[in-house]
């Protein structure tokens, strides 16, 4: 009898030791492919991020009469989001006959979940085609391009004046009338476990002087 206990209690021991094995294996696997969730969704909204800002353009044929433009390039540095809004040819037409233009004004803002607001997401709207409208009176469809990140920065190269700028307009007259040959985009999110990730790309803007284009769709 004695024999028995001694076997079933090394065999319990051997299980329990086993069961520890696989409740970590199974912990770290889950954390693994919650951190390369993270990362994926990281790089895919910064790819995504990079391809509508080399897209970027300004038209020449706007109306001055008019108090907005309906293209132009802002960018604001902040301290946790930088913000930025831009016209570009990156418009995808989803439905046949839409009311909507290859063009659009496109823009990048952090903004707070409605259901944490400890979590601050990454947004990205679309206004679908342009207008002679403020921004926040733009209609378009805004979503969560990223969720829980902790900041975005973005830095413009001026290559008349050979230097790296915080912040970009085209909007007043003393601003700006062309668009930066290089943006660096570096955006940091935080896994699971609380541990920040940073991911960089380097936007190359082609098309930097103003062009002689209204695009279809337009007011």
């Amino acid at each position: 009898m004695l024999e028995v206990m001694l076997v079933v209690a090394i065999l319990g021991f051997v299980m329990t030791l086993m069961w520890g094995s696989f409740s970590q294996t199974s912990r770290t696997k889950k954390h693994l492919d919650a951190s390369h969730d993270r990362l994926h969704t990281a790089r895919t909204a910064l790819m995504r991020m990079a391809r509508e800002l080399e897209m970027a353009y300004l038209s020449n044929s706007e109306n001055t009469a008019l108090p907005q433009r309906r293209t132009f390039f802002q960018a604001t540095s902040r301290a946790d989001i930088d913000e930025v809004a831009f016209s570009a040819f990156a418009h995808q037409r989803l439905r046949a006959g839409a009311n909507e233009g290859d063009t659009s004004i496109i823009s990048y803002f952090g903004e707070r979940d409605p259901d944490d607001r400890a979590v601050l997401n990454l947004m990205r709207k679309d206004s679908r085609r342009l207008q002679n409208l403020e921004l926040k009176d733009m209609p378009g469809e805004t979503y969560v391009l990223c969720p829980n990140v902790v900041r975005l920065k973005m830095t413009f190269w001026d290559f008349k004046k050979k230097a790296w700028r915080d912040d970009w307009t085209t909007i007043d007259a003393s601003g700006f009338q062309y668009l930066p040959t290089h943006i660096k985009v570096t955006l940091t999110v935080r896994d699971d476990r609380g541990k920040e990730y940073s991911l960089s790309t380097d936007a190359r803007i082609h098309v930097t002087e103003r062009v002689d284009y209204r695009g279809a769709g337009v007011n």
